[in-house]
């Protein structure tokens, strides 16, 4: 072959090769943009190399198994909203398939999934991944899941089971869970029983929010929850639990507005050592709380009780240091309880509204040991009997400052309506008691929510006292006070939680006006200062 032909042969190999290389280009291109388009047995799926995403179900079957493969690749993942447009009622997954990852929202909003079985080699639930599945009853969690996002479940009205057994409906977390969302399981209104695995450390923030039939919680005798976060349980109606011994921390409204008739009895762990602000409030069944012997709590949170109305008993630890505001606050059957040797703080109003009790013995003491509170019992009065002939005799006291210049709260159940001062008959309807008390000389400070829900119509304020809290006489029958001494500063809301009219007499009105005009600029017009008038007879 001539050098001529050589060049010839190369040139033509050449194009030849330039020609494949475009053709094969070619066909790549069309291959990988047709790719996202594929379709079979009404799946819509991508394609990765070696495995698909499955992006939307169009088909008319109800009941739908989701492949171990697609077009000879294997099924690796569920995008976003793949099934928001199917009519699918119950949605199983092929056991064949070796791993799969479902998106974010992957299910969120669809509304005709009744049944979902999870295949076991799926590890994560992520965030919103059944959000708001309102007609999701029943879903199979296998045990090798380590976690479920925040949201996951939230919303989903109907759920109320994860096992197999339609006979006992209860939602069994995962064995291997680590990991549980915040919000994980809100709203979800028909879960009455769940059981907890024993690798979870945390239930987080609103877990189980407003599931308000949620009666039964299993923590199991092997848990490893140190954590019950915000709102865990909140509105919930949990009333057979026993809170596992590893628990460390209960968190603000954790337990909250409890209305279970059967939540009745609460034993805190001894490894406790904080709980957060109204964890059990509004728990109206509640009736007794026991510290483990060898808790080493010293604070309590903010309104930790308060509204327990019918808690009886609180047995609280030596080594409590605080008693917090509003602890107590309307538990109206609390008529033994003792403040511990160690007690240096009471918060304002933290037995506020406890001046109607609704049992005639009381038992409320301070420890000898402890020199910062006393515990002063006013002159006995009497009650009307039944037969409105006869009188029981009754005590009620006030619990102040050791120095007797801060007054905390009233204790007791005088009712200005059926109560005389003495066996001869005079009424007790002026009722100035703290007048004829014997700290007329040392009391400065009434706290706020004192005298909270007090039934007497009338209250006289010594001539020592100088400042008055909020909420003082919130909720109670009060209608006149005088002030001996014409001055005092008040609290922003010291009036706060009154119903009717008001008539404060005695103050000098100069000094107050700018307290009046505030009061008259929020519309509090009801409540009537009288300048230079006398304690009425």
């Amino acid at each position: 072959m001539t050098s001529k032909q050589k060049i010839i042969l190369i040139s033509v190999l050449v194009v030849v090769a330039v020609l494949l290389v475009a053709v094969g280009g070619y066909f790549i291109a069309v291959y990988s943009s047709a790719s996202g388009e594929r379709t079979s047995n009404g799946f819509t799926y991508d394609v990765d190399g070696k495995t698909v995403t499955i992006i939307s179900y169009t088909g008319s079957d109800t009941t739908v198994t989701v492949p171990a493969k697609l077009g000879g690749r294997r099924v690796a993942k569920i995008a976003k909203g793949a099934f928001s447009s199917s009519k699918a009622t119950s949605l199983i997954f092929d056991e064949d398939i070796a791993q799969i990852t479902l998106e974010e929202e992957c299910f969120k909003g669809q509304t005709t999934l009744t049944y979902v079985q999870l295949p076991s080699s799926i590890k994560e639930i992520p965030d919103s991944c059944f959000e708001d599945c309102t007609a999701l009853e029943h879903i199979v969690l296998p045990s090798g899941i380590t976690s479920i996002g925040n949201y996951a479940f939230e919303g989903c009205t109907t759920l109320s089971y994860t096992g197999n057994d339609s006979n006992n409906k209860v939602v069994t977390l995962p064995s291997e869970l680590t990991t549980l969302g915040k919000n994980a399981f809100k709203d979800c209104s028909k879960i009455s029983s769940v059981v907890f695995g024993s690798k979870l450390t945390t239930v987080s923030e609103s877990a189980f929010e407003n599931c308000t039939v949620l009666s039964k919680v299993d923590f199991g005798s092997e848990s490893a929850v140190t954590r019950i976060a915000d709102k865990a349980f909140y509105k919930s109606r949990v009333n057979g639990f026993t809170l596992p011994s590893t628990l460390n921390t209960i968190g603000n409204y954790a337990f909250a507005d409890d209305t279970s008739s059967s939540f009745t009895t609460l034993t805190i762990p001894s490894k406790v050592t904080q709980i957060g602000d109204y964890a059990f409030s509004g728990c109206t069944y509640l009736k007794t709380v026991t510290f483990a012997a060898e808790s080493e709590i010293k604070k309590l949170g903010t309104a930790i009780f308060m509204n327990c109305t019918y808690l009886t008993s609180v047995s609280l630890p030596d080594t409590l240091t605080e008693i917090p505001s509003l602890a107590f606050n309307g538990c109206g059957r609390l008529v033994s309880f003792e403040i511990g040797a160690n007690v240096e703080t009471i918060g304002s109003g933290a037995f506020g509204g406890i001046a109607n009790l609704s049992t005639s013995t009381i038992s409320f003491k301070v420890a000898e040991e402890n020199k910062n509170f006393v515990v002063v019992e006013l002159d006995k009065y009497y009650e009307f009997n039944s037969d409105k002939t006869s009188t029981t005799e009754k005590s009620h006291y006030l619990l102040m400052s050791a120095d007797k210049s801060k007054l905390l709260a009233y204790i007791g159940q005088f009712d200005s309506t059926d109560c005389i001062n003495d066996k001869s008959g005079n009424t007790a309807n002026s009722f100035n008691f703290l007048t004829s008390a014997d700290i007329t000389k040392t009391l400065k400070t009434i706290d706020g929510y004192a005298f909270s829900g007090l039934k007497a119509d009338k209250l006289c304020i010594p001539v020592t006292v100088t400042q008055i809290g909020e909420c003082f006489i919130s909720g109670s029958n009060v209608k006149t006070l005088y002030f001996e001494g014409g001055d005092c500063t008040l609290a922003e809301k010291t009036f706060d939680g009154i119903s009717g009219e008001l008539r404060v007499l005695g103050f000098r009105q100069g000094t107050i006006k700018e307290f009046i005009d505030a009061l008259n600029d929020e519309g509090k017009n009801n409540i009537k200062f009288e300048d230079g008038y006398t304690w009425p007879d």
